[in-house]
């Protein structure tokens, strides 16, 4: 992250990323890099789920999200982000040319203690990790996105 933040209970779903002080609109929030992801195919995914308790599992599984074809495992507190269609403050950069297109910006002024959110909704639908999901009662980031 590259604002101030707190995690903290979200009303939305379990915790949420807050900002602890005013982050202007274009802000860069957080990095995406090779240090705050991993990437999956549906290999490399099933491997790392493999040796989780069905808790653990679902707990990963809520917490990924998919992006030009991968499935991106956040390493951090980025992870916490939670999904508002009507809210969302956070996103692409606001401003055309602008920001790498897949970190995330303040999309307006947030105010400090406002929780910081994405719509779910804009990423990808992949197959096979809808069915990874599917299998262990759980929804894809995508799935919640389209259905709240």
């Amino acid at each position: 992250m590259q604002v101030p933040y707190e995690v903290k209970a979200s009303s939305i779903a379990g915790v949420g990323i807050y900002a602890t002080a005013t982050i202007k609109r274009g802000t860069l929030l957080w990095l995406y890099n090779e240090e705050s992801v991993m990437t999956h195919d549906e290999a490399s995914l099933r491997a790392r789920l493999a040796d989780l308790t069905k808790t653990d599992a679902i707990g990963l599984l809520d917490h990924l999200y998919t992006w030009q074809g991968e499935v991106i495992e956040i390493l951090g507190d980025g992870k916490f982000w939670n999904h508002s269609r009507t809210l969302q403050n956070t996103g692409n950069h606001p401003d055309e040319g602008k920001g790498d297109g897949v970190s995330s910006y303040a999309l307006r002024d947030i105010e400090a203690g406002e929780e910081l959110l994405d719509d779910y909704s804009s990423y990808d639908s992949l197959p096979w990790f809808e069915a990874i999901c599917h299998e262990h009662g759980t929804n894809s980031c995508f799935s919640v996105g389209m259905q709240y």
